[in-house]
């Protein structure tokens, strides 16, 4: 079919159009000054019309410049860690939003634009219930800000996306070409190749630069016979919907950190732990990073020890080394335990709850070995 002149939805203009061939997902076609392809989103109604194109298959365009949606992607740089947000508008008011645990365990942060600009004025933390998603108010002006897709769900498997962000935190912001593997309640799969940094990035639709997610976490390979030669033995990529709706706790911001830190402190001390019991871990760094921890410092006063008997010509008594090792396990297990009883996390936002559960599993086993050392040891 032939047009004297056509006009897509974004108001680009077309002149002595003839379609060569049309789909569900679009129409391929000659005109004045060459050769064109329109998405179904973007078509005018006719066509959708005419060639039973799918339209409501993707959002209506509104496409900003890339230029712009970068404005609106943010460094966050933490003192442990650093990653991705990005600025929305919802209900009205402007958002950062990024993953929760991008912001977790940290104790300061800088949130920075692409020009080196520091936006400091945010309300309090917004944590949503059932996902490593959070988002702060912003109080002051910023560049630009993207716009969150309909919650009626316009995350569908195929569709082209993009997803920016920090990748590996090196304080630059890119975009990662992909496209919807999986759809879920709350997350969605992508096979763009985001990496450690990208986390709190967003997930974009490629037509419209509508944020359909955040980027959350990864999913290592699978060796096992059954991802064999499937898509399931690679990594996987994964993000938070934003096309629905969320159940948001509010918080303030140092709450939400102070949390951070409890799991924090629960965290390292199950760290040095595990590598307390086995003495070819002894130098490791965790010790170094630790010293002051009570467990550290047992550990380095018996490495001395060890050392003295050694360069003494003596025969170092091995009833006394095991007395030794034992006291030090024992003394860890019941600070363990101290730590742990004191651990109340029911008022903790959801990610942490999640996370603190976790953290809570592991150390009841690294506790259950740890009196089982000591039973051998005696």
């Amino acid at each position: 079919m032939t047009f004297a002149k056509v006009e897509t939805k974004s108001g680009k203009v077309f002149r002595e159009v003839v379609v060569t061939s049309a789909g569900g997902d679009g129409v391929a076609f000659r005109h004045a000054e060459g050769e064109g392809r329109l998405e179904a989103a973007e078509c005018p109604d006719l066509w959708v019309d005419l060639y039973g194109l799918s339209a409501s298959d993707s959002p209506t365009p509104g496409k900003p410049a890339d230029g712009e949606v970068a404005a609106a992607i943010a460094v966050i740089e933490g003192d442990r860690s650093n990653g991705t947000g990005f600025f929305c508008r919802a209900e009205g008011k402007v958002y950062l939003y990024t993953a929760a645990h991008v912001l977790s365990g940290n104790s300061k942060l800088l949130v920075k634009l692409r020009d080196g600009t520091v936006v400091r004025k945010f309300g309090a933390v917004e944590a949503a219930e059932g996902a490593d998603l959070v988002r702060l108010a912003v109080g002051e002006e910023v560049p630009h800000c993207l716009e969150i897709a309909a919650e009626s769900g316009v995350a569908k498997v195929g569709i082209p996306v993009l997803a920016s962000g920090n990748a590996g935190g090196g304080g630059t912001v890119g975009f990662e070409e992909g496209k919807v593997m999986g759809v879920g309640p709350e997350s969605i799969e992508i096979d763009a190749e985001v990496i450690q940094g990208n986390s709190g990035g967003p997930i974009l639709h490629a037509t419209t630069r509508e944020a359909l997610g955040v980027v959350t976490h990864l999913t290592a390979e699978r060796k096992d016979e059954w991802a064999k030669e499937t898509r399931f033995a690679e990594v996987r990529r994964f993000g938070c919907r934003l096309d629905r709706a969320w159940k948001w706790k509010v918080v303030p911001v140092d709450v939400f950190l102070k949390e951070g830190k409890a799991i924090l402190a629960v965290q390292q001390q199950s760290e040095l732990m595990i590598a307390a019991l086995s003495v070819a871990k002894w130098n490791e760094p965790v010790f170094r990073q630790q010293r002051e921890n009570p467990l550290a410092r047992d550990i380095a006063a018996l490495q001395v020890w060890i050392e003295q008997q050694q360069k003494s010509g003596q025969r170092m008594s091995e009833t006394d080394r095991k007395k030794r090792l034992r006291g030090i396990f024992d003394s860890a297990r019941h600070r363990s335990r101290s730590q742990m009883a004191a651990f109340k996390t029911d008022g903790f936002t959801w990610f942490h709850r999640e996370t603190a559960a976790q953290e809570t599993l592991q150390r009841a086993e690294i506790d259950k070995v740890y009196e089982s050392t000591v039973a051998e040891l005696r």
